[in-house]
């Protein structure tokens, strides 16, 4: 009896010490990089050129503010990659390449952060709905960036005028690296609009 019980512990922690040194595979890590070259600066005369417009945080729920990288099969769950991370959260990731993009557009005289002691003539700000890969049931997915914007007097805090982005583009695979290509291409689009859009608002 004690050297059935004696090798059944053994066989136990066999069993044991193999589940503890299985590996697991190594976590991605992915970054937002739009193509911000893509997007050119007008050749109109910029009104606001003598104007210093302030970047206000982002506004999300909790989904947005880690750096999961969030995936959806039906229009209710939300889900992560188990093995793939964005470098930053998307707040952050979103809030470099807004103020990168504004600044280069050359329609500002200058762009600051949220944290600049600066005074600022413009304030924007933003709310984050959605930056997540929607997967449908047929098997194609996309990159799904949506998005809104408030611009703002900053001495009489009266919005000027304020806008919704949704930028939806199709992902070469359901995978996490497909995700982050199309991401990246839905952010330089809504760049795009986003620059075409302050420079009438």
């Amino acid at each position: 009896m004690k050297n059935k019980t004696y090798l059944y512990l053994l066989a136990l922690l066999i069993g044991l010490t193999g589940c503890v040194t299985e590996r697991l595979p190594p976590v991605s890590l992915y970054t937002l990089n739009p193509d911000l070259d893509a997007i050119n600066a007008s050749a109109e005369k910029k009104d606001k050129a003598d104007s210093i417009l302030m970047l206000g945080r982002i506004s999300t729920t909790q989904s947005f503010s880690g750096t999961d990288m969030l995936y959806s099969d039906t229009q209710i769950s939300q889900n992560s990659y188990a093995y793939s991370r964005w470098s930053s959260s998307a707040t952050v990731m979103l809030i470099s390449v807004f103020e990168e993009a504004l600044e280069k557009s050359g329609h500002y005289k200058a762009v600051v952060p949220y944290s600049s002691k600066a005074q600022s003539d413009l304030l924007l700000e933003s709310t984050l709905f959605d930056f997540s890969h929607h997967i449908n049931k047929s098997g194609t997915s996309e990159g799904v960036l949506k998005v809104s914007f408030r611009l703002i007097d900053s001495k009489t805090r009266k919005v000027i005028a304020s806008r919704m982005f949704v930028s939806s583009v199709p992902a070469s695979s359901t995978e996490a690296p497909a995700a982050v290509m199309a991401l990246n291409k839905a952010t330089t689009n809504v760049i795009r609009e986003l620059i075409d859009w302050l420079r009438t608002a």
